[in-house]
């Protein structure tokens, strides 16, 4: 089809030139109306229709158009719609001698055409749904746990001159080259770099590590939060509901100040789950990351805070109080601040290895120290506490020589440590299920353990190299 197709594109093309300016833009319009009427995998990789007996030959297809033609379409919105209907269905559009408000200009209704979603291709077959609520409703739930890639696309400008400012500032993320054409881009950009090559680096390791980042320190956030502030609500099935909290105020102040902060900083800043060569390497693994929304979609933060704060809430807080063991002075029975010190306890620990030590790909000398320092606050904090509380405290919490008994209580470090593990499993159980049936989960996974093999070799004949040196220069 696409031959027979290419001496009427020809003689299009040859003959554009000597058309009236009214005659070009209407072979425009008719070229992109056809050209959006068809599906997107048609157009782009050349995909027989239905019921052909040809094969599917991959091809690219590109728009090149230049400053004149710009202003013709730009003078028309229809026909700029149409234009850019007809850009997002080819590989590439080549725009040639554009003004600088030019290239601002199809940034900008690129970028809105980004955050409205659509071209409006599919807004017609909703408006004849639209009567049918339930089916209005049903596709609403859909597309808030489905994440839809086309929905979330973002543009990005890149520039080296003054005559880019306008369409860096319009893109969502601008670059700016420090060049020979002096720093007003880059001054102007989000982001700078030093050449243009600098770019694939930029996005395929640096952005995708950037993303990872940031979705999991907002993951982690909002977990170590849920989980802690569940047990609150399964201890108001013990008050009947009175909102007597289970913590004693100070301590529970101090949760996100000093106990849970390092861990998740930690994973913010220094979070790094493949190495730059092997991102370099495969593109696609920033595709899969980044540009289809991984780690940061409905359904994940289902799994990541709702569930797992849920199932490890239950188990740090439900779970002591179910096995009543009495660890208060003599044996008796367990007062309010010796359950809150225990659940709290159980907490803090679980969390602070959870985000340290299970979420990350790598484990780094800070995912260790954020573990220590954070329990040696708890440790420290505590020890200052039983030292220095009201001896008649107002709300009921009796806290002096309290931390110092438990310590010396077996039935205390049991609890500690049993429960701990066992919040800390369900969570290892959960990840290697979702590890195995999510595709993009697990080929992250089978690349972090083939760099780890890697890693592992590499160290291997290290040390066989230094072990060869060794007796080299000691019988030598």
């Amino acid at each position: 089809e696409s031959v027979e197709r290419q001496p009427m594109e020809i003689e299009w093309a040859a003959d554009v030139n000597t058309a009236t300016p009214e005659a070009q833009k209407q072979r425009l319009l008719l070229s992109a109306a056809s050209s959006a009427t068809s599906r997107p995998s048609d157009v782009t990789r050349g995909v027989s229709k239905p019921g052909s007996s040809e094969t599917a030959r991959a091809t690219s297809l590109a728009v090149v158009v230049d400053g004149e033609t710009l202003s013709a379409l730009e003078a028309h919105e229809g026909l700029l719609q149409r234009f850019l209907s007809l850009g997002t269905l080819c590989d590439a559009v080549i725009c040639s001698r554009v003004s600088p408000s030019q290239k601002a200009l199809i940034v900008h209704n690129m970028r809105v055409r980004c955050e409205g979603g659509n071209d409006g291709s599919s807004k017609s077959k909703d408006k004849k749904l639209a009567g049918w609520w339930l089916g209005a409703a049903w596709r609403g739930i859909v597309s808030f746990f489905r994440h839809d890639s086309d929905r979330y696309m973002v543009t990005l400008a890149i520039g080296d001159g003054g005559n880019d400012i306008a369409m860096i500032q319009e893109a969502h993320a601008g670059i700016g080259i420090a060049g020979q054409e002096g720093l007003q881009a880059s001054r102007a950009a989000d982001f700078s770099i030093g050449q243009f090559r600098f770019l694939q680096r930029l996005l395929l390791v640096h952005g995708r590590w950037s993303y990872v980042r940031v979705s999991m320190f907002i993951m982690g956030t909002f977990y170590k939060c849920m989980a802690f502030y569940l047990t609150q609500l399964i201890y108001q099935f013990y008050t009947g509901f009175s909102g007597t909290s289970l913590f004693e105020s100070w301590t529970l102040s101090m949760y996100n100040t000093l106990f849970s902060i390092l861990p998740v900083l930690v994973v913010g800043i220094f979070e790094q789950d493949l190495k730059p060569s092997t991102l370099l390497a495969f593109p696609e693994l920033y595709r899969d990351m980044g540009p289809r929304n991984h780690l940061f979609t409905v359904p994940e933060f289902l799994r990541r805070v709702i569930v797992l704060g849920l199932l490890h809430a239950i188990v740090a807080a439900y779970f002591p109080f179910a096995g009543g063991l009495l660890m208060g002075y003599n044996g008796t029975t367990n007062d309010q601040f010796i359950n809150s010190l225990m659940v709290y306890s159980i907490m803090m620990l679980t969390v602070t290895l959870k985000i340290a030590y299970i979420d990350v790909r790598r484990w780094i000398v800070f995912s260790h120290i954020s573990v220590i320092l954070s329990l040696t606050l708890w440790f420290g904090w505590n020890g200052v506490l039983n030292h220095i509380y009201p001896k008649s405290p107002g709300d009921g919490y009796f806290v002096l020589g309290v931390f110092d008994m438990l310590m010396s209580k077996a039935p205390f470090w049991f609890q500690w440590i049993i429960f701990t593990a066992v919040a800390l499993c369900i969570n290892v159980l959960l990840v290697l299920v979702y590890s195995v049936r999510d595709p993009v989960e697990h080929k992250i996974t089978s690349w972090v353990a083939f760099e780890r093999r890697q890693e592992h070799t590499a160290n291997k004949e290290r040390r066989k190299q230094w072990m060869a040196d060794h007796k080299l220069g000691r019988f030598s």
